[in-house]
């Protein structure tokens, strides 16, 4: 196979002052990409700032021979991102690539004892600024008909029992993504989404204390899940509107079913007759993937035309 690369296209990575968002910008300039680095130089809880994050990492590609330069705007608000994009714009003149890697734990403990400013930052950082940074894209991917969009996400939306904000702001990230592939899917444009939920060690898996993080650094380092993360920003992504679990060295395709189920007719049917179901509805033999929300819609037996219904407008 031909070496994969990156010529002629601009790359924004958020998040990339080290850990995972300096791994993927760092194979993108390698390959050839043109790569902004974001990074506001915060702590893992979101607190405090440092431009040196983003430029001392923009330092250390730029002395491997990449064309980088470094972002510090943050991109928990509009403006804010609005600022990145255009930085990488007037540098370059477009924006081939985005990398939404961004994300802060603010909370790890009880979820009585989550207050609503963690919620917001959580949901700021990771939610919040992954819709801000596609939305800004968005109309000149769509006009110039290519774009890749790589959304960063996490095993904790699967469950973690330790938080809820986080996994809550990830879990956001992987509706975005399928919306935003079916609308480019069904106007056949040539735009992919995609997201990935690494597993490596990070800032984050120091919170595991000094052992597992140790273990995680050995069998998950950061770079190990830069491959598929760039193999879903390049012009030969064979996909759209998937998610992936990555790390040390493998990775594994990770999708929502819908069972047979049960799919009656009866309006008027009752409490017990529903609980008298959830045998046959858990059987998860002979499960469909659903393209998107009107194909799961059109498994139950009505009239309604939910196939003509596809949101072509977003």
């Amino acid at each position: 196979m031909s070496e994969k690369r990156f010529d002629g296209k601009v790359a924004i990575v958020t998040g990339a002052g080290g850990g995972l968002g300096y791994a993927y910008a760092r194979l993108l300039a390698a390959r050839g990409a043109r790569v902004l680095v974001n990074d506001i130089g915060s702590d893992f809880s979101g607190a405090g700032s440092s431009a040196s994050y983003a430029q001392e990492a923009a330092e250390k590609i730029r002395a491997e021979g990449g064309e980088v330069e470094a972002n510090t705007d943050s991109v928990a608000t509009s403006d804010g991102a609005e600022r990145i994009i255009a930085d990488a714009m007037d540098r370059w003149g477009q924006v081939d690539i985005l990398i939404n890697n961004a994300g802060v734990v603010s909370s790890t403990g009880p979820l009585d004892g989550v207050t609503d400013a963690q919620w917001q930052r959580d949901m700021d950082v990771a939610a919040a600024g992954t819709f801000f940074l596609c939305r800004g894209v968005w109309r000149q991917m769509w006009d110039r008909d290519y774009g890749r969009i790589v959304n960063i996400s996490s095993g904790s939306f699967l469950g973690l029992g330790s938080a809820v904000p986080y996994p809550a702001a990830k879990g956001a990230v992987w509706g975005m993504v399928r919306g935003m592939a079916v609308a480019a899917k069904v106007n056949g444009k040539n735009i992919k989404i995609n997201s990935v939920m690494p597993i490596a060690a990070s800032r984050m898996t120091t919170l595991m204390g000094e052992e597992i993080d140790g273990m995680m650094r050995r069998d998950f380092p950061p770079h190990s899940v830069a491959p598929v993360v760039a193999s879903l920003a390049h012009e030969d992504a064979p996909c759209s509107g998937e998610m992936f679990t990555a790390g040390g060295g493998g990775f594994s395709r990770l999708f929502i079913g819908s069972t047979p189920g049960y799919r009656g007719t009866d309006k008027d049917w009752s409490i017990e007759d529903a609980m008298s179901r959830f045998d046959q509805v858990m059987d998860t033999t002979g499960f469909k993937i659903p393209g998107d929300a009107m194909e799961d819609a059109n498994e139950y037996p009505s009239e309604v035309p939910w196939m003509t219904f596809r949101d072509a407008s977003v």
